[in-house]
Order: structure tokens, then C-alpha cells, then sequence
């Protein structure tokens, strides 16, 4: 019996260690997959050998710890491939981790961000056709369209920056088109408004449609060469109190010009900002006073805000939101507090006793009497030892207490650093009650000793910090016990010093003087034997003791973030009227770019300068005259720059027009460029260079060149005008130097139309 039993006990063990080592075998190999990066097989071994031993709780540790690792490295693997524009990677990525788990939230969440991904991408490739065909508000509202669900798609926002370099954003609206695409000519006098309309529809192709209200006897005086459509038919309005609202490219519905009307006919959008650094509700209160938004909604909770109004007005609120939206600037500020101390002390002389003591015996027994006295003798009389210590001490001591913070603080916001203890104040107040016993109740505050340093930077555009500084070095001078009451404090002495500096960027500034000087002289001698000269040292001893401390603050700002400038089309951009909001003048610069003088129109039929009343449209003469010839202004530059580096940018001029005065105005980014000097190019004549008048206005980044030509000198040609000498202060993805103002003058005095340039564009890398 025992034998069997014996036998059945080595089946069941051996049977035990087969199936241990069956189920080890998966578990092993599963591993091995693991490191191999076979992940799918790593799992499927590991769950195999958990499912073949279901008790072993090492493999379900292995198969749940390996399938979250399997997991992050997965969804890590796919977007940085997502991040790094390979979305068939990262999709792939994305479906090996559902293969694991099915339901994973990142995964899926990623492989939604990849489709998202290529449908921008379509819409971008979209744009960039569109803005190589020259639909430039068409490409700007594609893009705008990306950026709305993807602000920080790189490719989009570098075709925007492109876009706007070509166009500033306008509102998205339908654009006229003349049947011919040439632009109009009017001259007109007291014409009835409806026939005018008629003969610009007779001339253009375009389709007029009124509203009832439109009154058919106003009077209208246009004289006008060579203007773009719209704007012909914006002066036509004006002159009538009329508004428009263009439905295609060859209709327009013109309505009276009245606040019902506008309700009426104006289209409105709804458009959501998120806003990443200013405050919604203070960007609410700037919409509504500047540009009198009435439908506002804001979100506290997201940072968002939704407003209500017409193309344009939100057009102008983008470009608000982009020049206000901006992080707020950080320094890093480095301080270094030393506290020297200098001690010393000298004790030379001889130190008497200040007193003794004369007891005398009793000679009768105790006590002592009056008669034991007329006893008395040196025999008898006990007095107290009298010692004479002679001091020969001197002492000197010096201790350095250093400490070196460096706070990173943001603009106008206070940082504060204490480097010490907190020392506890022990107070007990006693209660007195009836049956006799007191209560005593207790209570401890703590107080700081040490190093408190408080500062509250304000950094401006010119790399200059302010910095409000507040130090207090605090130290215990003794330690104060009640031993009734059980009160606990300290005697602390405290140096303060606050101020207020305003250093530059990496300047170092120190702050030193906050001296404590301590002198003490203490005689002990013997009265009239230490008065005597030279002698009286033998008969006392002179202490003396100085203490010296001195505290030295150096402090040095590091910018760490500053703040950008806004592009100058966010800054500042055209309005309109109180009545009549437009994000261009009337008669913009398109006007001469398309081959024309700049529009001149009455509505009294007074004088015209530059037309002629006396000719109507049909004049062959206004038909055939020539348009006046206009100059041409171009940039050369570099493409790319580094900080530090100093490059030069010409502008070059070309006029078939004999030239006798110019003017120009330029602007450039002053955060990121010093315009260190303007040499005048070879276009003016050598007799000439000496007259020019030139002018750096660092702190508005503008730069102004005049020449007046007293002596009627004509020039004419090809050639440079300027070049400007440049130095990069800073890395900007792209920087832009423009031309802001240009006029000129023939030897005839009339104004030279002139052809401006887009700004010049160029990268400042690090």
C-alpha cells in the first residue's frame, strides 16, 4: 500500500515539473520576443504561458507589465512620426497598438490626428494652387481653415506668411471682374446716378441691382482714368449715401447707406478666438470699445471668445488679437549675497579685585559681639582671597556667509526666495480658575531668520529689466526665556535695503555698503592708581573689541523670453469711417499698379486737378492718352542672416522719368535689427549725395531719406538709391524691412507714380 502511494506521489510531482516547464518555455521565448521588438508575438507567448499556468503570478506580472510598456513605446513611435510629417508610419504605429489593445484612447486618437493630418495637408497643397494662380483671399481663407483645427501646423502657417508677404488679409468676399479685366474710365458731370450705373454696366459687364429704397434722382461728378472697378463704384456711392454688397463676380446690389439697411444686407460671421496669453474678458472690453462689437460671448473656463459681426470688423479683430495675444516675457536673475564679518579682540593689563571681604572672629564664643572687637588684631581677623589675574588676550576672527540664487520670474510678477530657518515663538498665557488650578494654554508661531530676497522684474522691448529688489538678512542675536510663564522668543537683528534698478540684458549690477561697525573699549582699574601716566597701566586692564559686517548684493538679469513684436499689418491697419468700416482706403495703391493715375472726383462740379471736364467718356482723346510712366523700387539682400551678423540690404531704383525730388519712409523690425548706418547708392548724382538728408529713428524702427534738389538736377535710370547696413539682434523665423512712405516729383513738379515693393523678407537664424 505504502508503495503505491509512493508512486502515485512521483507521478503527480513529475507531471507538476512537466507542466512548470511547459508553461516556462512560452514565458522565456515571450521575453526574448520583447527585446526583439516582435511585440504581437511577445504578447501571444506571454498570454500562452499565463493561460498554461493561470496561478503563476510572475507571468501575469511579465504579460501586464511587457503589454504597457509594448503600448507607450507604440503610441510614442507614432507620433513622433506623426510629429515628423511620416503619417503611414505613424498610422501603422497607431494599428499595431489597437492589435494589442483594442480599445486604446491614444491610438485611436492618434489615428483620427493623422487622418485630420492628411485632409490639412490636401487643403494646404489646395492653397499653395491657388496662391501660385494668384487667388491670394482664396488661399489666405483655405489656410486660415487649417490653422482654425491646427494652430501649430508648420506648413500652414509658413504658406500664410507667404500669403500676407504678397496681400495683406482682406475680408473673404467675392471680387469684381470686368469683362475685359481693364480697369474704368468716368468722366462724368451732374449726371443722373441710375445712368451712370448704366453706362458702368454698359462698359464693364457688371450687373447693378437696387434696392426699393434707392432714391433715382441723385446727381453724381466722377472724373476718373484708369481706376479698378471697385473703386469706381465706391466713389459713385459715396457721393450718393449708398452701400453695396457684391454677390459674384459681375453683380453688385447697391441699398441705401442707413443702419436698417446694413441689418439687412450686410452678411455676418461667427468666429471663435482661443486665446493663448491675454485674457479674454479684457479682449472683450478692446473689441467693444475699438471696434464697437455688440455680439460678444466670453469663456472664461477655455480662454475662448466668440463674437458676432461682418467679415471685415473680424478681420481687424484677428489682426488685434494677434498684436495683444503675445507671451508675457521671463528673466532668470542671478544674485550672489555675501555677508563678511570681521571680529576682534585684545585684553592687555592687569585685572585687581573690585572688592574683599574683612571678617572678624568672636573671641568669647558665638555669636560676635561689640567687646570681641577691642580684641582684634592681623591674627585674628579672616579676610577673602584676593586675586590679581594679568590678561595678555588678543583674538581675530573672519567669516564669509555666501548664497547664490538664480529666480526665473515672469514680467511684473514678484518672486520670492528665503534661504534660512524658521525659528519657533513659544508664548503661554495663563487662565486662572476656581478651584485653584491654572490653565495654561499655548501657542507657537514661527518666524523667518535668514536671507529673504523679494524681487519683482518689468522688462521692456529694449532689453532693459527694472527690478524692484527687497533684502532683508535677519540673524538671532539671543535667546530670551520667561521660566514662569514658559515663554519661549528671540532677539533678532535685521539689515534691510530696498530699491528699484533698471539694467540691461546680462549686466551686473552690486549693491554693497550695508555695514554694521561695532567699537567697544572697557577699562577695569584701580581708582586714582590707573588715572596715573604711564604707571596707572600696571594698576588696570583695557579690553578692547571691533566687529566689523558687511553685505554685498550682486544681481544680474538674464532674459530668458522676450517678448515678440507683432508683425506691423497687426499693429496698425486701415479702418475706415464711423460710418463706413473698410480694411483699405478708398483709393489704394492698386490704382496706380494697374496702369492708371490715382482717382480725383467732385460732387459739386467745381475744378478737377489732373481731368477734363470738357471731354466725355466717349473722348478719344481720354480714350487714347498714355498713362503717365511711374518708377519701379526692388530689394536685394540675403535670404538668411545670423545673430550678430552684419549684412547689407540695397534698394534699387528704376524711373524713365526725370526725377527732381524723392522722399521715402522705411520700416524694419528695431527688436531684431540695429540699423547701424545709410550709405547713399549711385542713382543720385555724385553733386548731388552731399544734399541727401538721412535719419535712423532707432526706437520706432523707421528710417527716413529726403532730397530736396535745389539745383533742379535731374536723374533718371537704373541703379541703387540706399543701402542700409544691418546688424541681427535677435533669431526671428522671418523678418521684414518695407518701404512705408515714397513720393517723388518730375522736373515738371508733378507727383511720379511709384510701383512699391512687398517688404523684404529674410530668416534671422540662431
Amino acid at each position: 500500500m505504502r508503495t503505491k502511494i509512493r508512486t502515485t506521489a512521483l507521478v503527480i510531482c513529475c507531471l507538476t515539473l512537466l507542466s512548470c516547464a511547459a508553461g516556462t518555455k512560452p514565458h522565456d521565448e515571450g521575453v526574448t520576443a520583447f527585446a526583439s521588438g516582435d511585440y504581437e508575438e511577445s504578447i501571444a507567448l506571454l498570454e500562452e504561458a499565463v493561460k498554461q499556468n493561470p496561478g503563476n503570478m510572475t507571468f501575469q506580472l511579465d504579460l501586464k507589465t511587457k503589454r504597457d510598456q509594448i503600448i507607450q513605446r507604440l503610441v510614442s513611435e507614432g507620433d513622433g512620426a506623426r510629429a515628423a510629417g511620416d503619417l503611414d508610419a505613424a498610422e501603422a504605429a497607431y494599428r499595431r497598438t489597437l492589435g494589442i489593445e483594442t480599445r486604446n484612447g491614444r491610438a485611436l486618437r492618434g489615428l483620427d490626428a493623422v487622418a485630420a493630418d492628411r485632409a490639412h495637408n490636401e487643403m494646404v497643397a489646395q492653397a499653395q494652387s491657388l496662391l501660385d494662380a494668384g487667388e491670394i483671399d482664396k488661399a489666405v481663407a483655405e489656410v486660415r481653415s487649417v490653422l482654425a483645427e491646427d494652430p501649430g501646423m508648420r506648413a500652414a502657417r509658413d504658406l500664410l506668411q507667404k500669403a500676407e508677404a504678397k496681400k495683406p488679409p482682406v475680408s473673404v468676399t467675392p471680387t469684381l471682374r470686368t469683362q475685359n479685366g481693364a480697369p474704368v474710365t468716368l468722366q462724368l458731370r451732374d449726371a443722373n446716378t441710375s445712368m451712370v450705373f448704366e453706362v458702368l454696366s454698359r462698359q464693364t459687364g457688371i450687373n447693378f441691382i437696387f434696392d426699393k429704397d434707392v432714391r433715382s434722382d441723385g446727381k453724381t461728378t466722377i472724373f476718373v482714368q484708369n481706376v479698378p472697378i471697385e473703386q469706381a463704384i465706391d466713389l459713385i456711392l459715396n457721393q450718393n449715401q449708398l452701400g453695396r454688397q457684391i454677390m459674384s463676380e459681375n453683380m453688385v446690389l447697391v441699398y441705401p447707406n442707413t443702419p436698417v439697411k446694413q441689418q439687412e444686407y450686410q452678411d455676418q460671421v461667427i468666429k471663435t478666438f482661443y486665446l493663448t496669453n491675454a485674457d479674454p474678458k479684457l479682449f472683450a472690453e478692446m473689441l467693444k470699445t475699438m471696434l464697437n462689437v455688440k455680439t460678444v460671448f466670453v469663456d472664461q473656463r477655455s480662454g475662448a471668445l466668440t463674437m458676432r459681426d461682418t467679415p471685415e470688423i473680424i478681420r481687424m479683430a484677428e489682426s488685434m488679437l494677434a498684436s495683444i495675444d503675445l507671451p508675457e516675457s521671463e528673466v532668470l536673475i542671478e544674485v550672489e549675497v555675501m555677508e563678511i564679518s570681521r571680529t576682534q579682540m585684545q585684553t592687555l593689563g592687569i585685572q585687581y579685585p573690585g572688592s574683599m571681604t574683612m571678617t572678624p572672629t568672636p573671641l568669647a564664643g558665638s555669636p560676635l559681639v561689640l567687646a570681641d572687637l577691642r580684641g582684634q588684631d592681623s591674627t585674628t581677623i579672616q579676610i577673602t582671597p584676593v586675586p590679581v589675574t594679568v590678561d595678555l588676550t588678543q583674538e581675530v576672527g573672519a567669516s564669509n556667509l555666501l548664497a547664490s540664487p538664480r529666480i526665473r520670474a515672469r514680467n511684473h510678477e514678484k518672486a520670492k526666495v528665503m534661504i534660512g530657518q524658521r525659528v519657533p515663538v513659544i508664548t503661554n498665557s495663563v487662565t486662572p480658575t476656581n478651584n485653584g488650578s491654572s490653565v495654561v494654554t499655548g501657542s507657537v508661531q514661527y518666524v523667518d531668520v535668514g536671507l529673504t530676497l523679494e524681487v519683482e522684474p518689468t522688462i521692456y522691448l529694449d532689453n532693459d529689466v527694472a527690478i524692484n529688489v527687497n533684502l532683508e538678512v535677519s540673524n538671532i542675536i539671543r535667546e530670551i526665556f520667561n521660566s514662569t510663564s514658559g515663554t519661549l522668543a528671540y532677539q533678532i537683528g535685521t539689515r534691510n535695503a530696498t530699491t528699484i534698478l533698471r539694467l540691461k540684458n546680462n549686466e551686473t549690477q552690486i549693491l554693497a555698503g550695508l555695514i554694521q561697525d561695532i567699537d567697544r573699549d572697557t577699562t577695569n582699574q584701580v581708582p586714582g592708581l590707573g588715572d596715573m601716566p604711564l604707571l596707572g597701566r600696571l594698576f588696570g586692564s583695557k579690553k578692547t573689541t571691533g566687529e566689523k559686517t558687511e553685505i554685498v548684493l550682486s544681481i544680474t538679469p538674464r532674459i530668458i523670453r522676450a517678448q515678440s513684436r507683432p508683425a506691423s499689418e497687426d499693429m496698425e491697419f486701415w479702418y475706415g469711417t464711423e460710418s463706413n468700416i473698410r480694411s483699405a482706403p478708398l483709393v489704394t495703391q492698386s490704382s496706380t499698379n494697374s496702369g492708371g493715375s490715382a482717382a480725383s472726383y467732385s460732387s459739386t462740379g467745381g475744378s478737377i486737378s489732373g481731368a477734363t471736364p470738357n471731354r466725355g467718356q466717349g473722348s478719344p482723346d481720354a480714350a487714347s492718352a498714355p498713362p503717365p510712366a511711374r518708377l519701379e523700387l526692388t530689394w536685394d539682400g540675403p535670404g538668411q542672416v545670423s545673430v550678430g551678423q552684419t549684412f547689407s540690404v540695397g534698394l534699387q531704383i528704376s524711373s524713365e522719368t526725370e526725377l527732381n525730388t524723392l522722399r521715402a519712409q522705411l520700416r524694419y523690425d528695431q527688436a531684431a535689427l540695429e540699423l547701424t548706418n545709410i550709405e547713399v547708392g549711385g542713382f543720385i548724382p555724385s553733386g548731388l549725395r552731399g544734399t541727401v538728408t538721412t535719419e535712423i529713428q532707432e526706437r520706432a524702427g523707421r528710417a527716413r531719406i529726403e532730397l530736396g534738389n535745389a539745383d533742379k538736377t535731374p536723374m533718371s535710370g537704373a541703379g541703387r538709391l540706399v543701402t542700409l547696413n544691418f546688424k541681427a539682434l535677435t533669431a526671428r523665423p522671418s523678418s521684414m524691412i518695407g518701404v512705408q512712405q515714397f513720393a517723388s516729383t518730375g522736373m515738371d513738379g508733378l507727383a511720379v507714380p511709384v510701383i512699391a515693393p512687398t517688404p523684404f523678407s529674410f530668416v534671422i537664424a540662431q
